[in-house]
C-alpha cells in the first residue's frame, strides 16, 4: 500500500470498455488507487515490477497468455500482489485459487461485490508476514512463519528450514531479513536464525561456533562480528 495507507489496484483486461468501467469502481473508493491499466498479456509482469501494485484485477481469457498463467508468474515476483480474478466466465474458479487468488468475480461486475473483493486484499495485506512463499520441486507452497526457524544462503539460491519441509524461496537473505527483521537474527553473512528458537551457542570439534536451533537439526556456523548479538539473545539481554 502506499504511504497514505491506499490499495495500489492495476486493471489487466483486454477489453477497453472492462478497463473504462473498472477503472470508474476503482476511483469510487477512497481507499484504493489506480495504479495502472494494461491490455497485453505480454507486458504485465514488467509493468508489476514497476507499478509494484497491491492487487491486480485480472481477467482470465486473454490474447497470448491467459490470466491462469500470469497469476502463477506473478507469485514469484519479489512483491507479489494479491490477484483477483474478474471474468465473464465461472468454469476457472478452481483454478484460479490453486493460484492462491484472493477472491473470484463474475462479470458484470457490481461495486459492492468489487468492494468485498478489495476488503479482502486488505485482509491479505495485514497477515502478509503470517507465511513466505517457496518451492519444493515444482510445487509452490506457503510456510507458515511460525513453523520456520532459518533461512540460508546456498549455491546461488535461499533455502527455508521448517519444522517439517525444507523448500527453496526467491528473496536473497538481505530482503528477507528487511521484511522479517523482527522474527529473524543475522547469525552469519548465510544464514539467518529465528529469533525465538535460539537454543546454545557452543563450539564444535573444529573450533567453529555454531548455534543450536530448536526443532531442527541444523546448526549454522556464527560469524566473530555476531556471536555478541547471540550472546544478548540467549541471555536474555538484549
Amino acid at each position: 500500500m502506499d504511504a497514505a495507507g491506499r490499495i495500489r489496484v492495476l486493471i489487466v483486461d483486454d477489453e477497453p470498455p472492462a478497463i473504462e468501467r473498472l477503472g470508474a469502481m476503482v476511483a469510487v473508493f477512497s481507499d484504493c488507487e489506480l495504479a495502472g491499466c494494461e491490455s497485453r498479456s505480454d507486458r504485465v509482469l514488467e509493468r508489476c515490477r514497476q507499478l509494484r501494485p497491491d492487487a491486480v484485477l485480472l481477467d482470465v481469457e486473454m490474447p497470448g497468455v491467459n490470466g491462469l498463467e500470469l497469476a502463477s508468474k506473478m507469485l514469484r515476483l519479489d512483491r507479489a500482489p494479491a490477484i483477483i480474478f474478474v471474468t465473464a466466465h465461472d468454469r476457472y474458479a478452481v483454478n484460479a485459487f490453486d493460484v492462491e487468488a484472493v477472491d473470484y468475480v463474475v462479470k458484470p461486475v457490481r461495486q459492492s461485490r468489487l468492494r468485498q473483493a478489495l476488503d479482502r486484499v486488505v485482509s491479505v495485506r495485514a497477515g502478509a508476514q503470517a507465511w513466505v512463499a517457496a518451492r519444493i520441486g515444482e510445487r509452490l507452497v506457503r510456510i507458515a512463519l511460525d513453523e520456520v526457524r532459518a533461512f540460508t544462503a546456498e549455491d546461488k539460491c535461499t533455502l527455508v528450514h521448517a519444522l517439517d519441509a525444507q523448500a527453496v524461496v526467491d528473496e536473497p537473505l538481505i530482503s528477507i531479513e528487511t521484511e522479517f527483521g523482527d522474527r529473524f537474527v543475522r547469525v552469519h553473512r548465510n544464514a539467518l536464525v529465528s529469533r525465538y528458537h535460539l537454543r546454545a551457542l557452543f563450539t564444535d570439534r573444529a573450533d567453529v561456533v555454531r548455534v543450536e536451533i530448536e526443532g531442527i537439526d541444523l546448526k549454522p556456523e556464527v560469524s566473530r562480528r555476531n556471536q555478541k548479538v547471540i550472546r544478548k539473545f540467549l541471555t536474555g539481554a538484549q
